[in-house]
């Protein structure tokens, strides 16, 4: 939490209580740290605008939840989702974190943010997919047009080489 001062960064107890967090997040048990990075990739890539509506959405209520007793400028909901939309590129707005959860949002949504947004327009991962196999049947067809070509001039050479005198 904050001090009279204004500081607001993680004391050395503070660290330690993320420790474990850490250390379980890297040897969970089942690789479950490599789980949670695929199902995240894949939750962001199946629909890129679903993903980033949920993380300004969920990310703005959570932060402000975690502002709202300790931050006088964090006193809606909207607040929060105003300020977390701001992550997604310059995490500029007329508030800033002042709790230690507020702050790890915010390093968050500042982290991911930005490329969560730029691929906001990509197509779905079915769409891509569906064009991806698309693009695969019509270069098959197209390689099959190419062997039928190559055949019919291989028998036009051989015709030819058999009505030379």
């Amino acid at each position: 939490m904050a001090d009279p001062a204004g500081d607001t960064s993680l004391r050395p107890n503070e660290l330690v209580t993320l420790l474990p967090i850490a250390l379980g997040l890297l040897a969970g048990e089942g690789n479950e740290y490599s789980s949670l990075k695929q199902d995240l990739r894949r939750w962001a890539k199946d629909d890129p605008i679903d993903a980033l509506v949920a993380s300004v959405l969920g990310g703005g209520l959570a932060f402000y939840l975690a502002e709202r007793d300790g931050n006088p400028n964090c006193t809606t909901p909207w607040d929060g989702i105003l300020y977390i939309a701001t992550c997604l590129s310059v995490g500029y707005d007329n508030l800033f974190p002042t709790t230690p959860t507020g702050h790890a949002l915010a390093s968050l949504v500042q982290t991911f943010g930005p490329a969560l947004s730029g691929m906001a327009f990509d197509p779905p991962a079915a769409e891509a997919r569906a064009e991806a196999e698309a693009a695969r049947a019509e270069a098959a067809e197209a390689a099959a047009i190419n062997r039928a070509i190559l055949a019919r001039l291989d028998d036009i050479v051989k015709l030819l080489s058999e009505a030379k005198p």
